[in-house]
Order: C-alpha cells, then sequence, then structure tokens
C-alpha cells in the first residue's frame, strides 16, 4: 500500500512502511560495502608505501637509470618499430631496480635501532611500526631473487653475478662498516658505479672496453662530492645514530670541504681521459668542463662558508651534475655513433629502434647552433674548412664512407671508362 499526499500543490508518492524498510536495508548494505572498499583501498595504499619505503624506490629508480645508460651506451636495441620494447632492456633496467630494493630493505632491518634515534629515519617503516623485520626480510629476499633471476634472463651470467655481488657489498660490508669506520663511504661509492656495468653486460658486451669503465668511474667520483655534502648537512644525524662518518669526525667541516674540492677536481681529469683512450669526442672535453667549472664553484663556496646552506647547494649540483653528464658521454660516445656503420647495424636499425635515433638529432641542433660556425666562419669573405668538432666529425665520416663504398655515380663512371677503353684497343688491333 502507498499513500499520495498534496502539498502546496504538488504531489508527493510516499512508499508503504516495507518498502521504505526495504529501500533504508539496501542503501546501508550498499554503504558498508563502500566502506569496505574504501577500508581495501587504504590497505593496499599503504602495503605500497611500506614497500616503496622500505625499497627507497626513489634511489633505485635513480640506480636503475644509470643501468640503463649502461645498456643504451652500446648501441643494442631498445624499441622495435612496431613499437615492442627489447626483453632484454627491461630485464636488466627491472632487474637491478629490485636487487638495489633488496639491498635497501636489507639496509633497514640492520640498521633498525639507530634509525629510530635519528629524526631523517624515524618515520620509516621499521622504527614507525608500520611493518615487521619478518616483513621487511621476505621483501628483501622476495626482490633480491627476482631481480638477479631477471638479470640471469637477459643471457649475461656476468650481469647477474654483478647484481648479486652488489646486494652482497651493500648489505654485507657497506651497512656494517658504517658503524666500524669512514672508510664505509669509499666502499658504498663502489656499489654505486657497478649499475653501468651491468647494463653494459646485459647487452651481451664484453667488459673489456673502456667505455663501461669510464661510465662506472664517473659514477664512482660523483658519489663522493654528493654524499659528503649529504652527511654535513645531517651531521648531528649521523651522530645521535653513532655512525663512523666523515662529517661527525670532522668538528670545522675543513676536512669535509676538502675532499669534495678534491674529488670535484678528480672529475674534471675524466673528460680528457676518455677522449685520449679514443671512447669520446672532442666536445665532450669542453661540456664536461663546464659541468665540473660549476661542480667546483659550489665546493669553494662550501670551503669558505662551511654552512647547511653551501651544502645544500653542493647537493643540488651533483643533482643536476650527473644526469647532464651522462647525456653528454652518450651524446659524444664513438662507440655508439659508429656501432651502426656496418651493413648488418643499418638494417638492424630499419626495424629497432636505438638510443641514436634520440641522439642524432640533438647533435644536429649543435651543429647548428655551434658557436664557431655562427660567429667565426660566417664573418670571412672567403670559405675556410671548419675547425669546428662537430664538423671534423661528420666530415672525416663523410670520407671514411667515400672511400669505403663508391657512390653509384663511381661505379658507372668507372665502367664506361673501362668500356671505352676495350673498344680503343679493339679498334686499334683492327687497324695493326
Amino acid at each position: 500500500m502507498s499513500r499520495v499526499l498534496i502539498r502546496n500543490g504538488r504531489i508527493f508518492f510516499c512508499p508503504s512502511l516495507p518498502i521504505a524498510r526495504c529501500v533504508v536495508s539496501s542503501t546501508s548494505t550498499a554503504i558498508d560495502d563502500i566502506d569496505e572498499a574504501s577500508k581495501s583501498i587504504k590497505k593496499i595504499k599503504l602495503a605500497i608505501g611500506v614497500a616503496s619505503d622500505l625499497s627507497k624506490a626513489k634511489l633505485s629508480g635513480f640506480v636503475a637509470m644509470t643501468t640503463f645508460a649502461g645498456y643504451a651506451a652500446t648501441g643494442a636495441p631498445l624499441l622495435s618499430a612496431g613499437g615492442v620494447i627489447d626483453t632484454s632492456a627491461i630485464l636488466a633496467t627491472g632487474g637491478v631496480f629490485l636487487c638495489s630494493a633488496s639491498a635497501n630493505a636489507l639496509n633497514q632491518v640492520y640498521e633498525c635501532d639507530r634509525d629510530a634515534v635519528m629524526e631523517r629515519t624515524k618515520r620509516r617503516p621499521l622504527p614507525s611500526g608500520k611493518c615487521s623485520k619478518n616483513m621487511a626480510l621476505g621483501l628483501a629476499l622476495t626482490s633480491g631473487v627476482c631481480g638477479i633471476g631477471a638479470l640471469a634472463l637477459t643471457g649475461s651470467g656476468t650481469a647477474a653475478q654483478l647484481g648479486a655481488g652488489n646486494i652482497a657489498l651493500y648489505a654485507g660490508i657497506y651497512t656494517p662498516l658504517k658503524q666500524r669506520s669512514e672508510f664505509n663511504t669509499w666502499v658504498g661509492a663502489l656499489v654505486g658505479g657497478i649499475p653501468p656495468l651491468i647494463g653494459w653486460a646485459a647487452a651481451g658486451e664484453s667488459l673489456y672496453a673502456s667505455d663501461p669503465w669510464l661510465l662506472a668511474t664517473l659514477l664512482y667520483l660523483w658519489q663522493f662530492p654528493h654524499f659528503f655534502a649529504l652527511a654535513w648537512r645531517y651531521k648531528a644525524d649521523y651522530t645521535r645514530g653513532n655512525y663512523k662518518m666523515v662529517a661527525v669526525n670532522d668538528p670545522t667541516g675543513l676536512r669535509t670541504a676538502r675532499l669534495v674540492s678534491n674529488y670535484a677536481i678528480y672529475a674534471t681529469a675524466l673528460p680528457p681521459i676518455a677522449i685520449a683512450l679514443g671512447a669520446q669526442g672532442s666536445m665532450f672535453a669542453l661540456e664536461g668542463f663546464a659541468l665540473n667549472a660549476l661542480l667546483l664553484h659550489a665546493a669553494n663556496h662550501f670551503h669558505r662558508d662551511r654552512s647547511k646552506a653551501n651544502a645544500t647547494r653542493i647537493f643540488r649540483v651533483t643533482l643536476l651534475y650527473l644526469p647532464l653528464l651522462l647525456l653528454a658521454f652518450l651524446l659524444h660516445s664513438k662507440r655508439l655513433h659508429s656501432a651502426h656503420d656496418d651493413d648488418s647495424n643499418s638494417t638492424l636499425e630499419k626495424h629497432w629502434w636505438t638510443l641514436r635515433h634520440v641522439l642524432d638529432p640533438i647533435r644536429d641542433l649543435g651543429r647548428d647552433l655551434c658557436v664557431h660556425e655562427l660567429f667565426f666562419l660566417q664573418r670571412r669573405d672567403t670559405p675556410q674548412p671548419s675547425l669546428c668538432p662537430f664538423h671534423l666529425k661528420s666530415s672525416s665520416t663523410k670520407i671514411e664512407n667515400q672511400t669505403k663504398e663508391p657512390s653509384s655515380d663511381n661505379i658507372t663512371e668507372n665502367l664506361c671508362d673501362s668500356e671505352f677503353l676495350n673498344n680503343k684497343s679493339k679498334s686499334t688491333s683492327e687497324e695493326g
């Protein structure tokens, strides 16, 4: 039964009491379902957040990026013409990400008590009680096994061994050493230099080459200004945690400042060495010099005033410095840009997208914007040969290609000349 009410000229339909109860009951059930779903979503988000914090996802992603740089520097295919990503590239990058996640989780299990007394780390999952040590160990074991397995699936036993060795080096040597000796920083820098070697090996290339070791050295040297600046910013925290850091044992900061300056100077020598080894073009020295000058400028400020603000400046400069120097390294890599000269690799380029497809337009833009070409050569009345390193390299490549592969026009001219000589010799013999 239902009733019809008329109020103020409007008609209202009022359902009977049983129907109303049914509507209220179904509405409350739907609300309960929504509450349960929202609680499940919150639990999932919490689990993802805990796993991200245990694995230090941002840091692990950064490490994976350096692995990808080592892989791409070989000139290996990355993407097919159909848009399919190369499996080995995914396995190498993802495998190193998981290995890094495993090492970071083990690190936090070991340092749980010390993290609890440090302002910077007391909100991590273990000291805050968001998860247990067993859960953290489970995540570390799972990600470690999966990461090493992914590297093994690339077909490179060397990559898998380096991945496993890096977990052991970070969690088994570096982490305990932080509580015993300042030397831990130098051991930790070794850990950061290995990922490009893993990427290089995962691409199927031999480590008996200069390029992967130059990349590893670049990362090794970069870590000292980066970490010494970080340690000075959080000196009080490291003191509370009773860690054996240079900053903790350096009351005035003078030793820290000298180490930052020294390793910035060491990094300045890397571009000329890379050119001397034949791994890089001459422009790498110019760009490397500019970036190292920026780092040395920040180090000089810190040396004069050893404040947290100047340490933060060094830290931020290093975050800008590394990706730009890696880009310059890849942009001027002789191996990367000569890896497609033969017929087999040129055929490969038709079906696969490599890093060269991105870098070549950048190199062309660099030639167009070359200051030497724009402001020096164009002012001469008579044309002069270009002294720009970009143009010198491109012109030498063209000469080499012309000497190696004669053009079709040259072949036709040679054939015509040979036919003419043959006909002339025949006519001469007939006249005789």
